[in-house]
């Protein structure tokens, strides 16, 4: 019952036990219902196992991720190039948006200018009273 449950062939089980194929279809349709049972448990076993795999999975990754930020964290940004800045800029600016981490009013821009920050569209005064 157990090797049906697990999914092998009738031939294949006789073979193993060395039991005539037509006793096993006997015992088959006698005890189908306990070996759909047992199906079921093997498969409830196997879907823990995965979920257990995937977990331990994702609890590595997180802290090697964790790792990899912490490095990052301590490193200095004076010898990455002016280029990479500016997309590492705009990148995180955007991923804030769409993490609704950062809100730009009405009247900014998410646009940076050269220096890497938000373009304000605020007119300048240019130093004479109105």
């Amino acid at each position: 019952m157990e090797l049906r449950a697990q999914g092998w062939t009738l031939g294949h089980i006789a073979t193993e036990l060395h039991v005539s194929k037509r006793t096993l279809v006997e015992w088959n349709k006698h005890f189908a219902a306990d070996i759909q049972a047992l199906r079921v448990m093997e498969l409830e076993l196997l879907k823990e196992k995965i979920i257990a795999s995937r977990e331990e999975e994702i609890s590595r990754l997180a802290r090697l991720r964790k790792d990899v930020d912490d490095e990052l964290s301590n490193r200095t940004l004076k010898f990455i190039p002016i280029e990479k800045l500016f997309r590492l800029s705009v990148e995180l600016r955007q991923e804030m948006e769409h993490a609704g981490l950062e809100k730009h009013s009405s009247g900014e821009s998410s646009t940076p200018s050269l220096n890497g920050h938000a373009r304000s569209v605020t007119p300048a005064n240019n130093g004479g009273s109105s």
